[in-house]
């Protein structure tokens, strides 16, 4: 059998998998990248018509950015998705119609 080597964890034992609390959070990785992506299309494909696509960039970036500093990141997409779809509800609709002339149609310019 093999002897210890110091400084080795004891045999048998579970390695330590806990985050370390003083260490800073690192930029969003390649699946929360992904994830984030998947979000964007849907927010962009369930509210583009009624907010406008600036609308919906924009929500997402503030839900993303409120969990800048987050140690844990496995939930941000989803959580990310469920603020800015709340956000989008509640936001009052772009006016589309753009401009209007002095007859009341819209200008053709």
């Amino acid at each position: 059998m093999d002897a210890d080597v110091p400084g080795d964890p004891p045999a048998g034992a579970v390695p330590d998998t806990e985050p370390d609390p003083d260490a800073e959070p690192g930029p969003p990785d390649d699946k929360e990248r992904a994830n984030l992506a998947a979000v964007g299309r849907r927010l962009h494909h369930r509210f583009d018509a009624t907010t406008g696509p600036e609308a919906v960039d924009r929500a997402l970036d503030e839900a993303f950015h409120r969990f800048d500093g987050s140690r844990i990141r496995a939930f941000v997409p989803i959580l990310a998705e469920r603020l800015a779809t709340d956000s989008l509800r509640t936001a009052p609709a772009p006016d589309l119609r753009g401009p209007v002339s002095r007859g009341g149609l819209p200008d053709s310019t």
